[in-house]
């Protein structure tokens, strides 16, 4: 399965996960399958001036690469080049050493998306997270309980519409879909542990980084393998406002890190993965800088 990524316009933009369900080569290279929108993708490859308020202006502006992204970043990018080159693939996660400050976390168990939801990495890692905080609930009850919204089609009018992941799940996690942002996700978490719950969106990268070191790990929106994200579809929702999709996006949990590398329970390996501390800072950037925490109940 491989995951589309998808920017959003606007403040409180934020990424989101989504794979679509696709033929693998001999070589192990997923082939994603022909999208309805693919008008759309063709119009958006070519635009090459992103809003101020999308990810991908972020990842511009702090690494001075040409991306996309999703979530909304501060600075505005001056164009799409296409995809960067990708990152190295991520090395499993080494044992911690004795007594470090992430032990207790890099112990929290990775969980798999696959095969149960295949577009469900946000679920997933919301999941881990919650499980962690002390709240015994199933990736398949968090799928199922995001608000949800329609795929991206053409209205009568010609004009491609769908769903805003700002405000719920585009498509079916259990299914096709794209993915959803931070902030319907904080809310629904926040429903389920009342103040335990803190959307740390925005957050600077080495404030990201002294989190799990504080014993409190954090969902993140990245990209697979922390490659860099590139502009891929664009559709307007009901309210008239551009979503614009950017991919390889991916949702993780963040449990640790050192000098070198940053370690994430990831969803598409169902494993603890070490990410070198660059390709995610690039990654995690271009995605918004989505990030969400929680607390563990007090007994």
């Amino acid at each position: 399965m491989r995951k589309i990524t998808l920017s959003l316009l606007g403040l409180g933009a934020a990424s989101l996960c989504v794979y679509v369900a696709e033929s693998v080569s001999p070589a192990g290279e997923h082939i994603r399958p022909p999208v309805a929108v693919s008008a759309a993708a063709t119009a958006a490859a070519s635009r090459v001036a992103l809003s101020a308020d999308t990810p991908v202006a972020t990842a511009a502006a702090t690494a001075g690469v040409a991306g996309g992204a999703h979530a909304a970043g501060p600075a505005a990018a001056s164009a799409v080049a296409g995809p960067a080159e990708p990152a190295q693939p991520a090395e499993t996660a080494p044992a911690p050493a004795t007594g470090a400050a992430v032990e207790p976390l890099r112990a929290i168990p990775a969980l798999t998306q696959l095969p149960e939801l295949p577009n469900g990495c946000e679920a997933v890692a919301a999941t881990m997270l919650l499980n962690w905080a002390g709240l015994p609930i199933s990736k398949e009850d968090v799928a199922a309980a995001l608000p949800k919204g329609e795929l991206p089609y053409t209205n009568e009018d010609g004009a491609v519409v769908g769903g805003n992941p700002r405000d719920v799940f585009v498509g079916d996690p259990f299914d096709v879909g794209y993915g959803i942002y931070h902030a319907p996700i904080a809310a629904l978490m926040k429903q389920w542990l009342p103040g335990q719950i803190e959307d740390m969106t925005g957050i600077a990268f080495a404030s990201l980084l002294e989190l799990p070191a504080k014993g409190r790990p954090v969902m993140v929106w990245a990209t697979e393998h922390m490659d860099m994200p590139y502009l891929d579809l664009e559709w307007e929702d009901s309210d008239g406002e551009l979503v614009e999709w950017y991919q390889p996006e991916h949702a993780l949990l963040l449990v640790g890190s050192d000098d070198e590398y940053a370690y994430l329970n990831d969803p598409m390996t169902g494993r603890q993965e070490a990410y070198g501390l660059d390709d995610f800072d690039r990654a995690w950037e271009a995605m918004g800088s989505q990030a969400i925490t929680a607390r563990q109940a007090k007994l």
